[in-house]
């Protein structure tokens, strides 16, 4: 089961976005969501605090972007090469 998240934009409007991943990078915890399969956009946030609790706050910058985007595509490898050794296995 996916998870959903709902986010409301500058406008007050709220949409409705699949979480793809979060994971932790240096000293922040990013999280990567998306509008759900038809869409190929992502959206990397990183969680912070405020007087509220957790917010999420976009990631504008394109280095920290890079970095996140070679993160996930380390993850997603890693995921994958272990499904390939879960696969070569005989019980």
């Amino acid at each position: 089961m996916e998870e959903k998240i709902i986010l409301e934009d500058e406008n007050g409007v709220a949409r409705e976005f699949d979480l793809e991943i979060s994971f932790t990078l240096g000293e922040k915890t990013y999280v990567l969501l998306t509008e759900g399969e038809e869409s190929d956009d992502v959206f990397a946030f990183f969680i912070d605090e405020d007087e509220e609790g957790e917010i999420l706050v976009p990631v504008e910058d394109e280095a920290e972007f890079a970095l996140i985007e070679a993160e996930y595509d380390r993850i997603m490898d890693e995921e994958y090469e272990d499904l390939e050794e879960d696969e070569g296995e005989v019980e």
